[in-house]
Order: structure tokens, then sequence, then C-alpha cells
């Protein structure tokens, strides 16, 4: 009797324990949805006015499953709206140049996720047999036009500020034409802006009023330039220092005020010549110091400094006067004791 009951009880456990186990025959996803495959799973699913994007994940773990659904429902749709994106850019770049090109389309690309403030996520769906979750995101064209629009007024803005720094950098172009051209691509930059679509921004008339004060200050430059004598030493063996040519350039200055020394360096006749007529220079006057050294017959140090004067106009080119050449010996009882200055201020007596 004993063993009835048990019997009895073993059968009782295994029928109420089936509801449990056909659960998981039958079905493989417990959060499963209830409703249909939805329409927008579709193949060519579209929405009049949106872009819509889906993506999915069967991540076992469901706070990964929503974040990677929901992250690749959002790619899927950016990567539609980025071609879209390069498209206009390549249409509406003016500045010339293929590498700005490129430049403006790879700051472009970066920033794409701007353009995605709108989106929503719109439905999901889980199917019961694989877990997989879908995800359906979407967003207005019309916010989209808008956020592109903005993007391409601040990339136009962006350009237009590094042209009119570029423009103003007189160490890294010093051809005054140069740098009239990237301030003319400037106001082709500013001119494509409208700051409409980025009010945080300054106004045009600000940055008109930065471009205007830049071009009329190459004008300045130009007419401070016309008609007035650059001033370049060449010292090619490096023996005069800075103090004895700055002194020799003085003089010079004194005796013709018009003479304006160029700071940078040069160290061949040509480049002293390209760069003067860069300046927007039309006369140039080059000094070419020449420093030797010997020995006397008594065993001292002699040296002597030829100084050759040359003048040349710089619109064709040529020496407006024959070079004019002067030196100066003197004596020393090393190399060290040599006095270049005592040797300039002979030379530049001469030049009077």
């Amino acid at each position: 009797m004993k063993n009835k009951i048990l019997g009895i009880l073993l059968v009782v456990g295994v029928v109420i324990s089936m509801p449990a186990l056909a659960g998981s025959f039958f079905s493989s996803c417990k959060d499963g949805s209830d409703t249909p495959r939805p329409e927008w799973l579709k193949d060519g699913y579209s929405e009049l006015g949106f872009y819509v994007g889906v993506g999915q994940s069967d991540n076992k773990d469901r706070a990964k499953r929503q974040t990677e659904s929901e992250a690749r429902a959002a790619q899927h749709l950016a990567e539609h709206i980025e071609v879209k994106l390069e498209s206009v850019n390549e249409q509406r770049t003016t500045v010339s140049g293929q590498q700005v090109t490129k430049e403006d389309l790879s700051k472009l690309k970066a920033s794409t996720a701007e353009v995605l403030r709108g989106l929503v996520t719109k439905d999901r769906w889980i199917d019961d047999e694989t877990c997989t979750l879908y995800t359906l995101k979407v967003i207005k064209k019309t916010a989209v036009a808008k956020a592109k629009r903005e993007k391409m007024m601040r990339t136009h803005l962006a350009r237009f500020k590094s042209l009119l720094a570029e423009g103003g950098n007189r160490d890294r172009h010093r051809d005054i034409n140069e740098r009239h051209t990237l301030f003319k691509d400037a106001k082709e930059q500013l001119a494509e802006t409208d700051f409409k679509y980025i009010p945080e921004e300054n106004n045009r008339q600000y940055y008109e009023t930065q471009l205007n004060n830049a071009i009329a200050a190459i004008g300045k430059e130009r007419m401070q330039a016309k008609d007035r004598m650059a001033l370049f030493v060449l010292n090619s063996d490096h023996t005069l220092n800075d103090g004895v040519i700055g002194k020799m350039v003085d003089q010079m200055i004194a005796l013709d005020p018009s003479i304006v020394r160029l700071m940078s360096q040069c160290d061949q006749e040509q480049d002293c010549i390209q760069l003067a007529h860069d300046r927007a220079f039309t006369k140039l006057t080059i000094l070419e110091a020449v420093c030797k050294v010997s020995i006397s017959q008594m065993g001292s140090m002699k040296g002597k400094l030829t100084l050759v004067k040359k003048i040349y106009d710089l619109e064709s080119r040529k020496e407006i006067a024959a070079p004019r050449t002067m030196w100066a010996e003197i004596i020393g009882w090393s190399r060290d004791g040599l006095d270049w200055n005592a040797a300039a201020d002979k030379v530049m007596q001469g030049m009077k």
C-alpha cells in the first residue's frame, strides 16, 4: 500500500511539471512580442516625409540587445543621409584646390551625428522564436534638411576663418598677391554663409569688417612698399655678426630714408629679389659681404672685407646701375682678434 501511494505522488509530480516544460519546448523567448511581424520589417519599407532605419540584435543580455539594436538602426539611417551630405558639399564647394575640397568633405562626414538630433525610436518588435530585437528609428526629412543647411553654413564659416587667418600670415605667405587671393576666397566663403542657420555666431557685418580691415592692411602695405627701397645684406660665409650687419644697415638708411630692411633671411641673390618683389617693393639694394682671412709676411692675420652694392628695378628684374665695390683691410694677431666692425666702418664710409 505504501508503494502505491508513492507511485501516485510521482505521477502527480510529473503531471504538475508538464506545463512549465511545454513552455520551454514550444517557445524559445519569454519576452517575445504578442503582435504579428510588423510591416516595417519588409524590404523597401518607407514612410512619407521621413527617413527610416532598422536595426537588430540577438544578444542574450537584454540591455545590450536593446543598445545594439538601436545603434544599428541609427547607423543604417545615418549611412543613407551621409551620402547626401557628401554630394551636396561637392556641388557647393567654391574654394579652389583639391586638398581644400577633401578637407571640407572630411569635416562634414566626421560630424554626421549632428544631423540626427531629431532621431526618435518609433517601434520595437521581438521575434518570439529567435529572441531577435528589431528597432525602427525615424527622423523627419525637414529636420534633416535644416540640419544639413546648418552644417553647411558652419563649414563655410570655418573655411572663411581659416582663409582669413592664412591671408594674414605674412611668414607663411610672403607674396602680397597670394595673400590677396586668400582673402578673395574667404570673401566667397562668407557670401555662401547664411547666418540664419547659425544664430549663435557673430553676424555677417562682424566678419565683413574683419575681412575689409585685412584687405585694407594689404593695400596699405602695398602703398608703403611702392617706390621704396628694400635692402638685404648677404653674408654667405656668416663671418659678420648681427651687430656689424645691423650697423651697416643703419648707415644705409641714414643715407636714404626710403630704404626698408627686410627681416626675412635669404642666402641667394635671386631669392632676395623674389622676396622683395613678393612684398610689392619696386626697388631693391643688395649688399653682398665677402670676408677673407690670410697670413701676412710678418705672421699676423690679415682680414679683407669686400662689399658689393647692387641696385635692382624689381619690375624689370634688372640692375639700375653698375655694381659698386668697396673693400677694407684689418690686421690682428689671431682670427678671433680681427675687428670686422672697423672694416665695415671703412667700407661704409667709402659707400657715401
